[in-house]
C-alpha cells in the first residue's frame, strides 16, 4: 500500500474455529511490514522476551507516537497542564465529530437566529426575559433552573448539583468558620437554627459553607473594579434542606464589606443583590478551574503523557483507550469557544482571559491527582453529612463501578503480581513523564513508578471518573442552571454593594445586560450538548482477550444496576438529579 491506513479492526475468519481478533485502533503506515499477534494485546516484557521482531516494530511505533504526540504546556505556560502541540494523526479521525459540534451547532443555528431578534437595550422585568425562550425560530428551550430561582432554597441547592457542587465544605471538618468571616451567631441562631446554638448546631455538622479566597486580588476585566471573592455559609435544617445564612462579598471583612443575611434580618432585595454577586464568583470560578483546568486539561495531560509511553498494543492502552477518545480533539478544537481572544472568557465571564489562565496555574500548583480520589475529596471537604447532596449519593456508586472494573481487568493483566508491573517497563515510563519533577502532575499514586497494583488501580480509576462523572456533573447541567442567567450569572453591570442600602426591583433587573444574557444562554446551549455514547457502550471495542473481556460485561451489569437504583433514587426526589446516571454520563469528555 502506498498509503497509510487507519485500521480499527481486523478479523479473521474460518470454517472451523472461532474467528481471530485483532482490534488495532491505528495508523499502519505506507509500504511497512507489520506483525500482530491474536488480540494484540501483550505486555511489553513479554513481547520482549518472547518475540524480539514484534517488539522492535513496538519500539518504532512509539518513538513515532512520541513525536506524533509532541507536547507543550498550555499557553505556552511553563506549570500548566502538558498538551499536544498539533492534533495526532489519530485523533483527526474524529475530528468531522468535532467541527458538527461546534461549528454547525454553535455558529449556525444559534447565531441566525440572534440576528433576527430584536430587544430594547434593557430588559423591563425579570419575566421580561422569558421572550427570548419563545417563537417559532427558538433554539432555546426554557431551562429547568428558572424554577424557583429567586428561593434560598434553590440558591442553596445550585451548590449541592449545580455545575461548581464540588467545593462546598464542611465548618466543622475544618474546625469552624473562617476569621474573616465573622457572622453573627447570635442572630442567625434565633432566626435559622431550630431551636439550637451555632455551636450546637456547628458540633452536629449542620453548618456548611463555601470560600472563593481564591478569587482574592484580581481586577475583573469587564468592570476594572475588584473581583468578587466572597464567603457564604449554609444550614442544614432537621428536614434535610439547605439554605444559606450569611454572604460576605470580599475577603476583608470592613465596614464598607458588610455580611449580608436573609429576611427578617435583612431586606430581601438586599440579600438578592448579594446573591447576585455571589452567583457571579462561582461561575466565574466554576468555568475555568472545577470545568476546564480540573476535567480537560488535568486528563489532556495524563492522556498525552499516556500516549508517549504506552503501545496501542499494551492490554492497558485498550482499557483506557475508551475513555480517551475525543479529549485531545475538544482540547486542541473546542477550547478556543471558552479561551479565544473573543471566546467565553473574555466575552461573557467578568472575571477575563488573563486572569482565568493566571488562577488556572494557581490551582494546578495545588492540584494533587490524588485528592481527585472520591473517598479522599469528600472526607478533604467534610461533606459526609451533607443532605440531598445528591452529586455525593450518584457518584459513589458510579465510582464503585469503575473502580471494581479497573482493579478487576489489572488484576487479571498482571497476574495479581505487584512484580509483573514493575517490570512493566512502558508503564514505569510513563509513570515517570506523567510524574516529571519539573513539569509533571502531583499527587499520583507512587510518585513516579508504579510498583503496586492498587497505586495503578486509584490512578487509572481516578482519571476514568474525572473523564467520565467528574466532567458529566461540571458540565451538562449548564444550560438548565446557566441558562436563565438570574438563576446563575457570569456577569453583573455596576458594581458590588458596599453596604445596605436599600436597592429597587428595577435596579436588580438592570444588572443583568441584553447581550451578555444572550451570550451566557448560548453557551451554556453549546457546552450542554452530548453526543457519544454513554459510560459502558463503548464506541469501538478494543479487547478481545476472554479472560478480561468478563471484566468488561460484569462492569456492564453493574452500570445498569447503578442506572436501575439511580431511577429510583430520582422518582423520590423532590429535584431529581439526572448528572450522574449511566445513561447520561458519556465514555470520556466529548465537549
Amino acid at each position: 500500500m502506498n498509503d497509510s491506513w487507519y485500521v480499527e479492526h481486523v478479523t479473521v475468519e474460518h470454517e472451523t474455529e472461532a474467528d481471530a481478533h485483532f482490534p488495532l485502533s491505528r495508523w499502519l503506515p505506507a509500504n511497512t511490514e507489520m506483525q500482530f499477534k491474536k488480540f494484540d494485546s501483550q505486555l511489553p516484557q513479554v513481547v520482549k522476551k518472547e518475540h524480539p521482531e514484534v517488539y522492535q516494530q513496538r519500539q518504532n511505533e512509539l518513538d513515532q507516537k512520541k513525536k506524533d504526540f509532541a507536547y507543550a504546556p498550555i499557553a505556552n505556560k511553563e506549570g500548566m497542564p502538558r498538551t499536544v502541540t498539533s492534533l495526532p494523526p489519530e485523533e483527526t479521525f474524529h475530528r468531522n465529530y468535532i467541527f458538527d459540534l461546534l461549528e454547525t451547532k454553535f455558529t449556525g443555528v444559534i447565531s441566525q437566529y440572534l440576528k433576527k431578534m430584536r430587544y430594547e437595550d434593557e430588559f423591563a422585568s425579570f419575566d421580561d426575559m422569558y421572550k427570548v425562550y419563545y417563537g417559532p425560530l427558538s433554539p432555546f428551550t426554557v431551562p429547568a433552573g428558572h424554577s424557583g430561582w429567586r428561593t434560598d432554597e434553590k440558591f442553596a441547592r445550585l451548590r449541592l448539583t449545580g455545575p461548581n457542587c464540588t467545593v462546598i465544605r464542611g465548618v466543622k471538618k475544618d474546625g469552624g468558620l473562617p476569621t474573616n468571616f465573622p457572622v453573627d451567631k447570635d442572630n442567625l441562631a434565633k432566626h435559622f437554627m431550630e431551636g439550637q446554638s451555632f455551636q450546637q448546631a456547628q458540633d452536629a455538622d449542620r453548618l456548611f459553607y463555601i470560600d472563593f479566597k481564591d478569587l482574592d486580588g484580581y481586577i475583573a476585566k469587564s468592570s476594572g473594579k475588584p473581583m468578587v471573592a466572597p464567603l457564604a455559609l449554609f444550614y442544614a435544617r432537621m428536614d434535610g434542606t439547605l439554605i444559606p445564612l450569611a454572604i460576605q462579598l470580599f475577603q476583608q471583612n470592613a465596614d464598607n464589606n458588610p455580611i449580608f443575611y436573609p429576611p427578617p434580618i435583612d431586606d430581601e432585595k438586599v440579600w438578592c443583590q448579594a446573591k447576585f454577586w455571589f452567583g457571579v464568583a462561582d461561575s466565574n470560578y466554576h468555568e475555568p478551574v472545577t470545568h476546564l483546568l480540573q476535567t480537560h486539561l488535568v486528563a489532556g495531560d495524563f492522556i498525552t503523557c499516556f500516549h508517549h509511553m504506552i503501545s496501542p498494543s499494551h492490554p492497558v492502552y485498550k482499557l483506557m483507550l475508551p475513555h480517551f477518545i475525543y479529549l485531545l480533539n475538544i482540547n486542541t478544537d473546542g477550547m478556543p469557544v471558552l479561551t479565544a481572544e473573543d471566546g467565553a472568557f473574555n466575552k461573557i465571564l467578568t472575571f477575563g482571559l488573563d486572569n482565568c489562565y493566571d488562577l488556572m496555574y494557581k490551582k494546578y500548583q495545588t492540584f494533587k491527582l490524588s485528592d481527585a480520589y472520591l473517598a479522599t475529596d469528600l472526607s478533604n471537604r467534610g461533606v459526609d453529612n451533607l443532605p440531598n447532596y445528591h452529586y455525593m449519593e450518584d457518584a459513589k456508586p458510579m465510582f464503585k463501578a469503575i473502580e471494581d472494573y479497573i482493579t478487576a481487568s489489572l488484576k487479571t493483566i498482571y497476574g495479581g503480581k505487584d512484580q509483573v508491573l514493575k517490570d512493566d517497563f512502558e508503564m514505569q515510563n510513563f509513570a515517570k513523564l506523567l510524574c516529571d519533577k519539573t513539569e509533571g502532575m502531583r499527587g499520583v499514586w507512587g510518585d513516579g513508578a508504579f510498583t503496586k497494583l492498587d497505586d495503578l488501580s486509584k490512578t487509572l480509576s481516578t482519571m476514568v471518573f474525572i473523564l467520565s462523572n467528574v466532567h458529566a456533573a461540571a458540565n451538562f447541567n449548564q444550560y438548565d442552571e446557566y441558562g436563565y442567567p438570574p438563576n446563575l450569572p457570569f456577569r453583573l453591570d455596576g458594581a458590588p454593594p458596599t453596604d445596605k442600602s436599600p436597592v429597587t426591583e428595577d435596579y436588580l433587573v438592570k444588572l443583568f445586560d441584553v447581550n451578555v444574557t444572550l451570550a451566557t444562554m448560548d453557551l451554556g446551549r453549546t457546552l450542554s450538548m452530548q453526543g457519544t455514547n454513554k459510560i459502558g457502550n463503548y464506541e469501538t471495542r478494543y479487547e478481545y482477550k476472554p479472560d478480561v473481556l468478563k471484566h468488561y460485561l460484569s462492569f456492564i451489569e453493574a452500570l445498569k444496576k447503578v442506572g436501575a437504583e439511580n431511577d429510583s433514587k430520582n422518582a423520590k426526589r423532590s429535584n431529581p438529579y439526572p448528572w450522574l446516571s449511566p445513561k447520561v454520563v458519556p465514555n470520556s469528555i466529548s465537549i
